[in-house]
């Protein structure tokens, strides 16, 4: 078999233990004619077990509420909303009408469910059919009064190997010897990869022929590069545990350097702040931590509801954002739903490629009673702070000057009758859509600032659709000309004296801190998970050692050479300020 296997890294982090294989227990499932006389007695079981469903993933929730973030113990309410779906029951109940057993009626309707999401060409909606199946299996197991048992590692470190991760495993699974999670199947984006991160376990997934690996099988499971080494040798082993004590004591740093300031070894400062897609989030981190919110995604409050909110709905809910945050400002990004955040009141056309479609600032210009109850809405609440507005998906001039419009009428229309607002608010755009990049010139005196979205930049740049098995590995923003692309944008700005900020993925890479400091950026918004070691990062480096790297970075002719030069100058240089700190404290 082969030794080091490939797939899609979904949690970071380093595990070293045996692999213990999970197989589900409902591979039989009794299929039978029913009698009609005992189709009302099946409706009954029907209810039972939706009941039971409930009552175990009610308690799970409550379980894992103090140990992942809370905006992750959703993954459950979006479970319990399949389980008491009407036209779930209906269709299972018009099977039982059929003759259909329970168990049997729940395996089709599951069944025609999943196959419809698995055959959406957006890979988000694709991996909710992992929910589907998640729900069918508990269902099952109720109707058949059958509970899972729970693992017990018996006082032994172990990695969870399986099909699939499913949000109801983390019920049965013994977490405190939990140290990593290996599968067949899944995505980054998947409910399964979102709980492993949240309970910080390192994850790799869409693993082919993990299942072959019998129980028992010492695995190395690396959750930064996707990588899984089957039966390590002595070398592999001794390097990977030399990467735990590391991450051990890059944890230990994280912890002393919590409330230092956010600067350069020479004092430059750069602000971190915080993404978050709802109000809950700002809970899960200190105020104190961060320079304010850089990326409010308010898609994710109309995602939660069966109608668009009312704009005092939604002043409400950005004055707990602007309470929340403490004065510190707060930059909420108008809708942004379509491409893989679909809402379920607001029938969308069907597009070939959503990513590419009716999204973004191009649907809410469309329907602009959107896009003005919004900024109302957050013109009225900014009256508590420092409110900034981001528009998405912008391509040019004359989308910012019709947004430009409607707010400049707005602040008029408050201003007339006396409705407290912020009549100071900023507006910014994101760059996200490469041909913005050279329009930038004409596009930054509508605007006070700029948000570089670099997951989209990079993914259209590139051509590259990250959650696509066969070529997400080509998928890199270490590639020159992304590099480049960021300089320009910088340049762009510095000149129009407009400040830039980076928002996407690249913001919490630790790795890539030192090129986007020595690019001239000066503000990073990222995960609240990422904010310490991004501080630690930014303050093992002078900003001119950061200056001459991103230079000698951009000016490289592949992107293998950019990864080296990162290795060689950033993670030797990380690696040897985390051990000089450990030697001068003990």
């Amino acid at each position: 078999m082969v030794r080091k296997l490939k797939g899609i890294a979904a949690a970071p982090g380093v595990a070293i233990a045996p692999i213990v294989q999970f197989h589900s227990t409902l591979d039989q499932i009794p299929t039978f004619k029913l009698r009609p006389d005992l189709f009302e007695a099946e409706k009954h079981r029907l209810s039972d077990s939706i009941a039971a469903v409930t009552e175990g993933l009610l308690g799970l929730q409550r379980e894992l509420a103090g140990t992942i973030a809370h905006q992750d113990a959703r993954i459950f309410d979006a479970q319990l909303a399949i389980v008491h779906d009407p036209t779930f029951r209906k269709d299972v109940e018009a099977e039982i009408d059929n003759g259909v057993n329970l168990e049997a009626a729940f395996q089709r309707v599951i069944a025609r469910y999943e196959s419809v999401f698995a055959g959406m060409e957006n890979p988000a909606m694709r991996e909710r059919a992992a929910d589907l199946r998640d729900i069918g299996r508990q269902l099952v197991e109720a109707s058949m009064t059958k509970e899972r048992k729970k693992y017990t590692a018996d006082g032994r470190d172990y990695v969870f190997a399986a099909d699939e991760f499913l949000p109801s495993d983390a019920g049965i699974l013994d977490r405190s010897h939990l140290r990593g999670i290996v599968t067949a199947h899944g995505g980054k984006y998947s409910h399964g990869a979102i709980l492993s991160r949240s309970l910080g376990i390192p994850a790799v997934v869409g693993i082919e022929g993990i299942m072959d690996a019998p129980t028992g099988t010492e695995v190395i499971v690396d959750g930064d590069a996707g990588v899984v080494i089957l039966d390590p040798s002595d070398e592999e082993l001794q390097h990977y545990r030399r990467l735990q004590n590391e991450q051990r004591a890059v944890e230990k740093r994280l912890a002393e350097i919590r409330l230092q300031p956010s600067v350069t070894l020479d004092g430059v400062q750069v602000d971190l702040l915080a993404n978050a897609e709802s109000v809950h989030d700002m809970a899960d981190f200190e105020a104190e931590e961060v320079a304010g919110i850089g990326l409010f995604r308010t898609e994710f409050a109309f995602m939660e509801r069966r109608q668009f909110p009312t704009e005092d709905e939604q002043v409400a809910m950005y004055r707990q954002a602007m309470e929340r945050a403490g004065g510190k400002p707060v930059t909420f990004r108008t809708l942004d739903v379509g491409g893989d955040k679909p809402l379920g009141y607001f029938r969308m056309p069907e597009e070939r490629n959503p990513v590419l479609g009716w999204r973004g600032i191009r649907l809410c210009l469309d329907w602009p009673d959107i896009l003005y109850t919004q900024m109302r809405a957050v013109l009225r609440a900014g009256a508590l702070g420092h409110a900034r507005i981001l528009l998405p998906m912008v391509t040019g001039r004359s989308e910012v000057v019709r947004c430009r419009e409607v707010l400049d009428q707005l602040i008029e229309d408050l201003r007339s009758t006396g409705v407290d607002h912020d009549s100071d608010i900023e507006l910014g755009v994101m760059v996200e859509v490469p041909v913005m990049v050279p329009v930038l010139p004409d596009v930054l005196p509508l605007v006070d600032f700029l948000s570089i979205g670099t997951n989209d930049l990079v993914q259209y740049m590139l051509a590259v659709d990250r959650d696509n098995q066969r070529v997400a590995k080509m998928y890199d923003p270490f590639h020159p000309g992304i590099l480049r692309t960021l300089k320009q944008i910088v340049d762009h700005a510095t000149a129009a004296g407009k400040r830039v900020s980076v928002c996407g993925e690249i913001a919490g890479d630790h790795w890539f801190t030192p090129i986007l400091v020595g690019l001239g950026i000066r503000e990073l918004s990222m995960a609240p998970v990422f904010l310490r070691r991004v501080k630690l990062m930014l303050r093992s480096f002078t900003e001119v050692e950061c200056r001459n790297l991103a230079e000698r970075a951009a000016g490289m002719s592949s992107t293998r050479a950019v990864r080296q030069l990162v290795e060689e100058e950033i993670q030797v240089r990380w690696s040897r300020f985390l051990g000089a700190t450990e030697g001068s404290e003990t």
